[in-house]
């Protein structure tokens, strides 16, 4: 009677193969996982991003948001701006800050104040001097077609 100990050659190759294939799995969830955290990053800056414009805007509550142009003036002790100034200085700074902030992948972001209804929006309804705070950028983990190829887009709704 003869004893086999150890494994064949065949059964080490199968479990090898195995293993290679289940290793691949995992290479692939890890790339899908770091797309994903890119574009939750990107969400959690646009968010931020608008709430400082909000904040912005509520504490200049003077200025015609309707007229606000990109600004990159100084304001100083000797020569202080008046609302309007502010209001271009701040909307050039958020501009600026979100360019910064979504250029390192090229997503092509955009921000803009809107002062018209988005419909299809939280911003469907603008009303008095209400203004709608948007920002676009391109998704990281799109796809050619289907609900993720969009890109993003955060709408805040603003009262001064």
């Amino acid at each position: 009677m003869i004893l086999q100990r150890g494994f064949t050659l065949i059964e080490v190759l199968i479990s090898m193969v195995i293993l290679a294939i289940g290793l691949l799995g995992l290479a692939g969830i890890q790339a899908i996982s770091l797309r994903d955290n890119q574009d939750a990053y990107y969400y959690q800056q646009a968010t931020l991003l608008a709430y400082e414009m909000q904040d912005r805007i509520r504490g200049n509550n003077v200025a015609n948001w309707a007229a606000v142009t990109i600004g990159t003036g100084d304001c100083t002790k000797v020569t202080p701006c008046d609302g309007q100034t502010m209001a271009n200085n701040d909307y050039g700074y958020w501009k600026r800050s979100a360019e910064a902030i979504f250029s390192k992948p090229k997503t092509g972001a955009t921000v803009e104040i809107s002062h018209t209804a988005q419909a299809n929006t939280p911003c469907a309804i603008i009303t008095g001097t209400a203004l709608c705070l948007i920002t676009r950028w391109g998704r990281t983990n799109s796809k050619n077609v289907g609900a993720l190829s969009k890109d993003s887009t955060l709408y805040l709704k603003v009262t001064p």
